[in-house]
């Protein structure tokens, strides 16, 4: 975001409350909050696959469709990243 936006000074308390969500399991959460804490932000994909892990509850399946899942971020994410360089013009003003 801060190819875009100059000042950003308030993003922290946004990634603050995000990681807070990530503290609870993701199934006491509606269904748009489940879809962006595991999509759009991703974490409860970060810390639920590992908990299944552990837990002895990671299905072969699951785990397939999360490494799947996995490389598409970072497919996207290196996108937005290269777009991004593109059109950056510096941080100096």
């Amino acid at each position: 975001m801060s190819f875009w936006f100059i000042r950003i000074e308030n993003i922290l308390v946004i990634f603050q409350t995000l990681y807070e969500a990530g503290r609870w399991p993701i199934g006491i959460y509606p269904h748009w909050l489940k879809f962006i804490l595991t999509f759009i932000v991703p974490i409860a994909f970060a810390i639920t696959v590992p908990a299944q892990a552990l837990t002895g509850r990671l299905t072969t399946e699951t785990l397939t469709l999360d490494v799947g899942v996995a490389i598409g971020m970072l497919i996207i994410s290196r996108l937005f990243w290269k777009i991004g360089l593109r059109n950056y013009s510096g941080a100096s003003a």
